[in-house]
């Protein structure tokens, strides 16, 4: 293994605690302050804890997010990638630890438990960023984020709208029909619209671009781009207007996840290569979505 896989996946673990810890902390701080439900399985976590804690049983949210994230992650293990859910499995024993409930964890902001839409935003806010934080750089935060990489990958679906419609029915069970107050799923709607808008922002692994390269040394490029991305692209002669000098054009069709690794690639083969990125709506045909990791 060369250094530059060991500090990837020394990063990589670096973003695992970061990004899980932010999210804890966004339930532990904001949500549970105002009685309001996480997203994913965290969110049914706090569903199991209340139900529990109903009949004097006390059970803490981190151990219902480690019970129901180990079949998920089997899932992910087949359907996305085996590094992808060991990041993971990192990533909710991490929360697991957080949300045991321990009170020296938590901390009075000031903040008034009723200013529920505040407290909603400033979780979906954080959360949001925590969620997209980790998919960004191939990792997730578990739960329902395994089942969206796997859907996006296999159906072309938002992560952001597939998660938005599981975690509306939790809100839905937590608030209206646990709590009897549509009041408190209509502020838990907030958290998920807000958590949502700020994942697909950060979150851009399936979005699609086409880069144009101008070369003199296209065919060193392309096999580059080809063995380094594991994509198809294509070479056409161009001639400057100006210099009238002919040159090539490679152009490639990748995920915007894609686009800094081919960026290097490019640099590292033809230093003098000009490079511009155009964003694409829509593809038909063969186009491969990779796995993540």
């Amino acid at each position: 293994m060369n250094k530059k896989v060991v500090y990837d996946n020394i990063f990589r673990i670096f973003i695992v605690l970061v990004s899980s810890t932010i999210y804890s902390l966004a339930v532990v701080w904001f949500l549970e302050p105002a009685n309001l439900i996480s997203t994913g399985l965290t969110g049914l976590g706090q569903i199991l804890n209340r139900l529990f804690s109903s009949i004097n049983v006390t059970i803490p949210i981190g151990v219902f997010i480690l019970v129901t994230n180990i079949p998920l992650c089997i899932y992910g293990a087949k359907n996305v990638s085996l590094k992808f859910v060991a990041y993971t499995m990192l990533s909710v024993l991490v929360q697991s630890f957080w949300l045991m409930g321990w009170d020296w964890l938590k901390v009075d902001f000031g903040i008034n438990p009723d200013d529920r839409f505040f407290l909603s935003f400033m979780g979906g806010l954080v959360s949001g960023f925590a969620i997209g934080l980790a998919m960004r750089y191939g990792t997730s935060t578990g739960g329902v984020d395994i089942v969206a990489q796997a859907m996006a990958l296999k159906k072309n679906i938002s992560i952001g709208v597939f998660s938005m419609i599981i975690n509306i029915v939790l809100a839905i069970i937590a608030g209206g029909i646990m709590q009897g107050s549509w009041g408190v799923t209509l502020y838990t709607f907030v958290c998920i619209i807000v958590t949502n808008i700020v994942v697909d922002k950060i979150h851009t692994a399936y979005n699609y671009l086409r880069i144009d390269v101008i070369s003199n040394d296209a065919d060193l490029v392309a096999d580059a781009l080809v063995n380094g991305i594991n994509r198809g692209c294509t070479i056409t002669k161009v001639k400057g207007a100006y210099t009238k000098e002919e040159k090539y054009d490679l152009f490639m069709i990748i995920s915007s996840y894609e686009l800094s690794k081919a960026a290097e690639i490019i640099k590292e083969t033809d230093p003098k290569a000009f490079m511009t990125v155009s964003p694409i709506k829509r593809i038909f045909g063969q186009f491969f979505k990779h796995t993540i990791i």
